[in-house]
């Protein structure tokens, strides 16, 4: 069975929750692959994932979808059976672009992390990855720096038992090591309150990182002759992967997160 191409999905998407909300408000936002609902941004790509793997049950999956997206927006949990303290276990941190024209940098809770680069909030769930918004933190009783805490914590509790990929150079000496999960959550592991200190015996300290999209952390040596090689592979992916981050290098240090000059 062929699956339905993204856009013939997101027009789905629409068609099934104005059938079973008429008074919710759906449509396709500014971001790629993504829709609206009441105002909340939400990205498409768990929910087309699922729908591609069981299409039988795709109006299921579908208002499902809706309901925990319209439950968020309002600051309640996912399920009646689950309480906040289980929803805030699930509140990830998520790396976003700033750019002067996308209009929901405003409406989502999200903090500086260097020029260009703004830390937002996720509650991620099976089918959906949604942002926090500013009405959801109030009515939650929480400040961005709890959120922000809750946030690196339940990363941190994600990040324990995955794999990193290291490459060597002729001399067998680690030169880059990747993160590639595929979670939604590889670009926001630059957050990692450990990292520098689990990397910078391989990689030196300071070290370069690269994140041209959110399904990929590269870490590498602070080197010209490692940057000159990384540099315009990472510029090539930001410009023709989805979920675009940034296409400059940063620098990880002991005192925190930089831009590389």
């Amino acid at each position: 069975m062929s699956h339905p191409s993204r856009e013939q999905f997101a027009q789905q998407v629409i068609e099934i929750v104005r059938a079973k909300f008429p008074l919710a408000q759906i449509a396709r936002a500014e971001q790629p692959f993504a829709m609206r609902l009441n105002g909340h941004v939400a990205p498409l790509e768990n929910l087309y994932r699922i729908t591609c793997l069981r299409p039988e049950h795709v109006k299921d999956d579908v208002e499902r979808w809706a309901v925990d997206i319209l439950r968020v927006a309002e600051g309640m949990p996912s399920d009646e059976a689950e309480s906040f303290d289980e929803m805030k276990k699930r509140i990830l941190p998520m790396l976003l672009p700033e750019t002067a024209t996308d209009p929901d940098v405003a409406m989502i809770v999200t903090q500086p992390l260097v020029a260009g680069l703004r830390v937002g909030y996720a509650v991620d769930s099976e089918r959906t990855i949604s942002y926090v918004s500013q009405p959801a933190l109030e009515r939650w009783g929480l400040s961005l720096d709890e959120i922000h805490e809750m946030a690196l914590e339940n990363l941190v509790t994600r990040s324990d038992a995955i794999n990193a990929h290291a490459a060597q150079d002729e001399n067998n000496e680690i030169y880059l090591i990747l993160f590639q999960t595929l979670d939604g959550y590889d670009a926001s592991r630059l957050l990692l309150p450990t990292l520098h200190e689990r990397l910078r015996e391989h990689l030196g300290s300071p070290f370069a990182a690269g994140i041209p999209n959110r399904d990929i952390l590269l870490c590498f040596r602070n080197d010209e002759e490692t940057v000159a090689r990384l540099k315009g592979q990472i510029a090539e992916d930001y410009r023709n992967m989805p979920h675009q981050i940034t296409d400059k290098l940063m620098l990880v240090t002991a005192d925190g997160i930089a831009l590389r000059g």
